[in-house]
């Protein structure tokens, strides 16, 4: 911005005056073209070779841009580690959600949800750190639901013997940050109660981004507590 500053508003005053003192229409859009598109490059040159605080600011810029540039080609690395879901394909199978560890699994599912633009909503069944079980639905922009019957799970947690039901879902937001909507509190509260005495095992998440598509985690409750989860953080 200081840049951006330092060298339109000399130029934007130039223009200005080329404009007072020519006639022609033809002659004021040249002048004007070269005010604002040529002299900036020039101004930029003279600026660094003159003033060393200009030329601090430009390098600064130049290095948070080369990092920038870094920190997309790494994300886009990662991103194409996942192939992209087939029309018709179902979610859990495009991204080989079954037998993943926590952490892949939260990576998976960032990136699929991420591509669907829409909410996607993740039932995992963890047994050792592991998902043993998973279900998958597609829903709208702004809604999603279980791809089975809730009233089942407390019947698979016994027979696979896990220790906990992690239901994800996302928000496709690419601010950083979220929270649950008042509609993800009070399923997060129906579910508990359809699970009975296994409710201490379910664990409600909701899945965000940045502009870099980072993601973030965060965990919520059915009193509409929540808090950050899990940072994914590409430089790191």
């Amino acid at each position: 911005m200081r840049q951006g500053i330092a060298v339109m508003v000399p130029a934007a005053a130039t223009a200005l005056l080329l404009i007072s003192a020519t006639h022609t229409g033809e002659t004021r859009l040249l002048a004007v073209l070269g005010s604002l598109f040529v002299l900036p490059l020039i101004l930029h040159r003279v600026w660094r070779f003159t003033f060393p605080t200009y030329r601090a600011w430009s390098d600064r810029s130049a290095h948070i841009r080369a990092e920038i540039a870094d920190l997309q080609r790494r994300i886009a690395a990662l991103f194409n580690r996942y192939r992209e879901r087939h029309k018709g394909e179902r979610f859990k199978q495009a991204y080989d959600l079954m037998g993943r560890s926590v952490r892949d699994l939260e990576e998976a599912l960032s990136i699929g949800m991420f591509r669907e633009r829409r909410e996607v909503f993740v039932t995992a069944f963890i047994r050792g750190g592991v998902a043993v079980r998973v279900t998958a639905s597609i829903g709208s922009p702004y809604r999603c639901s279980a791809a089975d019957n809730p009233t089942r799970w407390k019947d698979h947690i016994e027979r696979l013997g896990c220790e906990e039901i992690r239901q994800y879902h996302n928000h496709p937001v690419h601010s950083g940050r979220t929270q649950p909507s008042p509609l993800d509190i009070k399923t997060s509260g129906s579910l508990k109660m359809v699970l009975g005495r296994h409710s201490p095992k379910l664990r409600s998440l909701v899945i965000c981004w940045n502009s870099l598509r980072e993601w973030k985690v965060f965990e919520y409750d059915e009193t509409g507590r929540h808090s950050l989860h899990f940072e994914f953080d590409v430089a790191v």
